[in-house]
This record gives structure tokens, sequence and C-alpha cells, in this order.
């Protein structure tokens, strides 16, 4: 499963139709919203007053300050527009985040928040944009449609099917088969996270199947991610200066005057014009796969061995390509884990993540496994601090800071229909970024292997230092991966031989 851009994918020209959710009341004229008591989490809190103060700051105050998720895959059945809309309006139903919002009241010293409900029916209706005659104008249209989202302004989440059209109309060959059709979603970041993406591709093809069957099913109950923000607000609230999560981001911190730990190799174009270096740069992105199934199968085999997991072994990859091309024997970064540490919010859509900081220490580390170690206790030291909003931790700390170098991991073998992902060209989208500074990379397991993304400052510097470090990730990881089980050997080999 890759993560990028919409640009990226190869949309179709054909007949597109929008499915945009609406609130209905069957008894009253008019749609109402009621103050909600339960409040937002520390993270949905502070997305929301940072885009407020940079619209301020930018004296742009009809502008939207969120940022969008989604995905995009093959439907492969017909397009039947009755049973599509009664499939998406149950998905929607189930996840109650899709049926709140938040009001923004802007005060003299500080912008208020306050969580928006209804008990109105949510229905998603289809509206036909009309027939596009090129994959660019698809995407154009998609991209103005998905921009528009944000947390303070209801919908969170829309949706556009791609249908096949007459041929005769086209600039571009039909590419959609009759029984098939392409659908595209995006969401504001406050309703959605990585995880909540691939979940959705597969529960909207489960119940699209099922409406068309004529067998409609309605999903189990589960947990509210507005529930869960009741519970992060209690966990933020017993924090405090002398907390050990606290303490351990203050110390991690402060061996960068403050500052998050930027990316091991150089990412600035100091030839940039002062004009240039005025605003903030484009970022710039990558993707690609990096491992096959087999591949990372043999790493975890013998991962596992030494009584590590996967994601262990792909963090002391990480390291060892970083030492390799910078020096440096310690790789520091920010890393999001999930929260959903309670059963009820395993199947749930919502924004359930945490920061944890990473930092680790190849000091002395000369073989593979000597490396895969020092990952391991770094991760194992720092996992449960996912727990504690950063949010909360930077507000009793004094923190002002943003992550500038930003690994994420996820395992997502397991979530429920990903073997039919690449036979749907799925693939989950992120909307465009900018910064200077920031390079992300998000490395998914997934039952095709492992696909590494990234995004980055789009000048040639930081280009050149983000594929070269991947591609050292790439020799450091096929070392491992081609000595499969075999311990004894893999001992032997010197981390050295990966430069």
């Amino acid at each position: 499963m890759e993560f990028t851009e919409l640009a990226d994918y190869p949309l179709p020209a054909g007949e597109v139709t929008e499915w945009i959710p609406r609130l209905v009341d069957h008894d009253v004229d008019g749609v109402t919203w009621c103050d909600d008591p339960r409040p937002l989490s520390y993270l949905h809190e502070e997305y929301c007053t940072r885009g407020s103060v940079a619209r301020s700051a930018r004296g742009d105050v009809d502008s939207h300050p969120g940022s969008w998720l989604g995905a995009v895959f093959v439907v492969p059945h017909r397009h039947d527009r009755t049973a599509l809309g009664r499939a998406l309006t149950t998905w929607m139903r189930t996840h109650e985040v899709f049926r709140t919002t938040v009001d923004r009241c802007d005060a003299a010293d500080r912008t208020l928040l306050q969580r928006r409900g209804t008990d109105l029916d949510v229905e998603v209706v289809g509206d036909v944009v009309g027939t596009l005659s090129s994959g660019t104008a698809v995407h154009h249209h998609l991209l103005e449609r998905f921009e528009t989202l944000s947390p303070l302004h209801w919908p969170h989440c829309v949706l556009a099917t791609i249908t096949r059209a007459d041929p005769g109309v086209l600039d571009d060959p039909p590419e959609i088969g009759s029984e098939e059709f392409l659908l595209v979603f995006g969401a504001d970041h406050s309703v959605m996270d990585a995880y909540s993406m691939l979940l959705a591709i597969g529960e909207i093809q489960r119940l699209y199947a099922a409406e068309l069957a004529g067998t409609p099913t309605q999903p189990g109950e589960v947990g509210s991610h507005v529930d869960f923000s009741e519970q992060d607000r209690r966990r933020g609230a017993d924090l405090h200066g002398r907390h050990d999560a606290v303490r351990t981001w203050e110390e991690f911190l402060s061996r960068e005057g403050g500052r998050f730990p930027a990316f091991p190799l150089p990412v600035a174009d100091d030839s940039a014009s002062p004009r240039s270096l005025s605003r903030r740069a484009n970022q710039s992105g990558m993707s690609s796969w990096v491992l096959s199934a087999e591949q990372a199968d043999d790493i975890n085999r013998w991962a596992r061995a030494s009584g590590h997991s996967m994601q262990t072994a792909v963090m002391a990859a990480l390291a060892v390509a970083a030492r390799s091309l910078s020096g440096e024997e310690t790789l520091r970064f920010a890393m999001p884990m999930h929260t959903r540490t309670d059963t009820r919010y395993a199947s749930s859509i919502g924004w359930f993540v945490g920061v944890v900081p990473i930092e680790i220490d190849l000091a002395g580390a000369q073989t593979l496994e000597e490396c895969l170690a020092a990952a391991g206790a770094a991760i194992a030291g720092r996992k449960s601090m996912a727990q504690f909003p950063f949010p909360r931790v930077a507000e009793i700390a004094g923190i002002d800071a943003d992550p500038r170098f930003v690994v994420s991991y996820i395992d997502a073998r397991y979530v429920p229909e990903s073997t039919h992902w690449s036979r749907w060209g799925a693939r989950t989208l992120r909307g465009a970024a900018d910064s200077d500074d920031e390079v992300y990379l998000w490395i998914v397991r997934s039952p095709k292997g492992i696909s590494v993304s990234a995004r980055f400052p789009g000048n040639r510097v930081a280009t050149d230092s983000v594929h070269a470090y991947l591609h050292r990730l790439n020799a450091v990881l096929a070392l491992p991966a081609g000595a499969g089980s075999r311990r004894d050997t893999l001992r032997a080999i010197d981390v050295s031989a990966a430069g």
C-alpha cells in the first residue's frame, strides 16, 4: 500500500459523480446542530487552533485551515447509484465522527472551540458532475473539491466515483470496464488517520457488494472517536511537570535547542535566492516498493529469532543507513503510534494517533543483530508514551516546535480485505504540504510487501538526500532479506557492508 498525492495516481477520464453527505430530518424542515458536551481530543483541538492562528496571521479569514487524507480504489462491480448511496449512508451512520463538527469563536486572546452534534440522520446522495474528457480534468476537479475540506465546516468527508463514458467524448482512451468503477474519497484529518483510510477501503467494498446482492448488512457497533476524546482529555489532565512523559520530551528536544530533530542529511538549498527562502517550500514526494512479501518474511523470521519485531528491524535499518551516510551514531526522530489500545476502537474511523520520541544509538554496534538490539531497546522504552497527548505535554513544558523528521510504520496485513488491495489498485492519499525542513517517511507492510512513501522539501538538495537515504535503506534491508533465517550467517555480516 502506497501513500501518495492524488496527482501520482493514474486517474481515468469518465463520468464523475460526487457523493456528498447531508443531514436529513424526516419530521421537520431545516437542519440544526446542538452543543455536544464531549470535548475535543488534545490533537483535534491543537489542529483546529493552529489552523486558525495561521489563517489570522495571513489575514485570510475565509481560507480553510485543514489538511486532507483519503483513498482511491477500483470497485469491481457495476455502478448502481441506489445501492452505492445506501452503502455509503450505512458507512457514515456507523461512525459518529462523521456526524459531528466544530464551531470556532475567535476571542481577543485565544480561539474557543465547541463540538457540535446532531440527532438527525446522515444520508449520502449522488450528484452527477458530468463527463470529464481527460484524467487531468478529473484530477483538477477532485483536488478542488478535497481542498475545501476543513475541520470547521461540515461535511468533513466527501466521495466521488468515476465510471465509463462514451469513448467518443473523451480525450484519453477509456480505462474503466463496464462492470467496474473508480471510487475516491477525501476526509479532513480531524476525522481520519492513516489506519482509518485503510479500514474504509474494505468496509465500503463490503457494504456495496452486500447492497448489490440484496443482502444489506448492518455493521456491528463500533467505538466512537468522540468518546475516545473524553478519555484523551482525562489522560492529559493527569499530566504535570514532573511526569516522566513530560521530562522525557523536554530532554529529547533540549538536545536541539528546543527543536525537534532534523533529517540526518542536508535538506536546505543554500543556492536558493533570498526571495525563495522567504516562503515555505512546496513539498515533493516519492513512493516505492522496497521489499517483496517473501523478502519481508525473511527479515521477519530473522528479527523474531532474536526476540524482535519487523518494525524494529526496519527502524534498525533506518539507523544503519543514516550512520553510513552521515557518520552520526545516533538517529533521532518523532514517530506516530496508534492509540487504539481499547478493543472497541479497533474498527473505528477517527484520529487515534500519539507521537513518541525515538533515539536509536548505534555506538559500538557492528553487526545487524547488535543494531537490531539497539533499535528494539529504543522503541520499547518509548512506545507507551503515545498514550500521553503531546499537545498537552507541550502546553505544560512550554514547547512551541513542530516535528521535522517523522517516521511512521504500519503493519497493515491484517486490515480487513487487505489481500485484495493490489487487485483493486488501492492507494491511500494525502493532500499537498509545504515546508522547508520537514521530511516524513511512511513505511507500510502489506500483503504485497513493504513500501516507503516520503514527502520532503521540493529542492535539489533535499531530493538528492532523501533519494540517497532510501537507496541506502534498500541496501541495508537487502542483507537480512537475502540471508533468510540463517542466524549464523547474519551474525557474521558487518554493517559496513551496506556502504
